[in-house]
């Protein structure tokens, strides 16, 4: 839906009447499904990638992992729990996990936590593979995005130290850059605990279906492919670099002598972001952190030098509150309100770009992305390096569906809306604008003025599946899918 949102006045009262009308749920189901379906499809065919000369390249840091995916409920045993659910910012024994696990779990929310206990770690994964439903695969933020590049038909530079084993995972075409030749390489693994919708773990049901990653990484943390990235940058001149990866350096103890190791890293991740021409756009993929000192490193370090920030809702809240008040936020909404993530946006862009002039940036922020269970929302600066915001919102949408249904198709019977038929662009009670979900056009966009540049905002429902295959790496897809229709060669 283009041009500003509507102010509310005689015309509500007519358009609840119509929506009512046509667009209630039927016995069927909810008859929105078909043409909301057909519009996104519609908007990701007319908007394709370039080809040929035209093809754009990305380059991605840094890390990779093996993904050892679990059934969290069969792993764990609720009896097992001693105590209520409580957060943890670092787990050293098995009840610290269960009650980290539980908090989570309740909240639906998803979370990444750091075991620094070793022995404890592998004897979980030892149980964890005697699970007949328990399966393998490539993990870590750049592989899974450098992975959706590559699919959508972008060209690919990837930097992370791994196996031959691990590598296999990744299609020949993409460029891996990270370790030595013949270099043996032990791979990190993370255990993903996966959990559906209204699962049961003991007293508790999770709201929605989310996953809680555990590591006891060695390589990640120390950002090993930084060096081999930046050797190579220079020779393939990426359209867009992307920086991801920083949530294993998340309370993993660095300090050796009295010197900060991680503070180091991060200099040299700065660096790299400002090695590379203006033109070159940078990506920063947020996470789930919760160790305070890193986040207040990437305010300073990594935030102010991009232009672009993609997250979900909780690493959006908890953005937003390190930048504005400087305190962790280590759960919030699973399911915000449109008029909530919105607010939280233009708020954090302000904090940004407040960054940008503190540390004389040469480049300013102009897009974030934030992805929900029930829909996408981006936000570009208009005439900035970014375009076709509309259909960007609608391929990361159908991104969402297929990922997590781990299928192609896009299957109604398999998918809800949890998107209402209207929804207010601001909690602001001065102002009252709102705008009307039209399903035969069912990305919302509009401008706005935020910090002095117009910018566009869109809005876009997922379909939802109702029937999920994948939770791990939905966010990364997701993220990738945003960004593949928006840079132009």
């Amino acid at each position: 839906m283009a041009g500003t949102p509507i102010k509310l006045g005689s015309i509500l009262s007519f358009c609840i009447v119509l929506y009512a009308v046509y667009y209630r749920k039927n016995d069927i189901g909810d008859v929105r499904l078909s043409p909301v379906k057909e519009h996104l499809l519609f908007l990701e065919k007319e908007n394709s990638v370039g080809v040929g000369k035209n093809q754009p390249k990305v380059a991605l840091g840094y890390g990779a992992c093996h993904d050892l995916f679990v059934n969290a409920t069969a792993l764990l045993d609720y009896r097992d729990l001693k105590g209520p659910p409580e957060h943890f910012n670092e787990i050293t024994t098995k009840q610290e996990f269960l009650k980290s696990f539980a908090y989570f779990f309740k909240h639906g929310a998803a979370a990444e936590r750091f075991m620094s206990n070793s022995e404890l770690y592998d004897e979980l994964v030892e149980q964890a593979l005697k699970l007949s439903d328990t399966r393998w695969a490539i993990g870590g933020n750049a592989p899974l995005m450098a992975k959706r590049f590559f699919i959508e038909g972008w060209k690919v530079l990837l930097a992370a130290k791994m196996s031959n084993k691990l590598k296999a995972y990744i299609p020949e075409e993409i460029e891996i850059v990270g370790g030595e030749e013949n270099e043996a390489v032990k791979d990190d693994i993370h255990m993903i605990l996966e959990y559906k919708a209204d699962e049961q773990f003991g007293a508790y049901k999770s709201p929605r279906a989310n996953r809680y990653i555990m590591h006891n990484d060695e390589n990640n943390p120390l950002l090993s492919s930084l060096e081999k990235l930046g050797e190579h940058l220079v020779k393939f001149t990426p359209n867009l670099l992307v920086i991801s990866g920083l949530q294993m350096m998340d309370n993993f103890p660095f300090k050796q002598n009295g010197k900060d190791l991680r503070a180091e890293r991060l200099d040299l991740v700065k660096e790299q972001i400002l090695s590379q021409p203006l033109n070159t756009l940078s990506h920063f993929e947020m996470a789930s952190y919760v160790d305070l000192e890193l986040l207040t490193h990437l305010t300073t370090k990594v935030l102010p030098y991009v232009d672009s920030v993609g997250m979900n809702e909780q690493e959006l809240s908890n953005l937003y509150n390190v930048l504005e008040y400087g305190e962790v936020m280590v759960v919030a909404d699973s399911n915000p309100r449109v008029a909530t993530a919105l607010d939280q946006m233009r708020k954090t862009f302000h904090l940004i770009r407040q960054k940008n002039k503190e540390f004389n940036s040469k480049r300013k922020i102009t897009r974030i992305h934030v992805h929900t269970l029930a829909y996408q929302a981006i936000l570009t600066v208009k005439n900035s390096d970014w375009k076709r915001t509309e259909a960007a919102a609608a391929k990361a949408s159908l991104t969402a569906h297929r990922y997590v249904c781990n299928t192609q198709k896009i299957s109604l019977d398999k998918s809800k809306l949890l998107l209402d038929d209207s929804f207010s662009t601001t909690t602001d009670n001065d102002n009252n604008s709102r705008v009307f979900f039209e399903p035969t056009k069912p990305v919302a966009c509009w401008d706005e003025e935020l910090d002095g540049d117009k910018v566009e905002i869109c809005v876009a429902p997922v379909l939802i599946c109702t029937e999920a295959q994948l939770t791990a790496g939905a966010g990364d897809n997701i993220s990738a899918a945003g960004l593949v229709l928006q840079v132009e060669k």
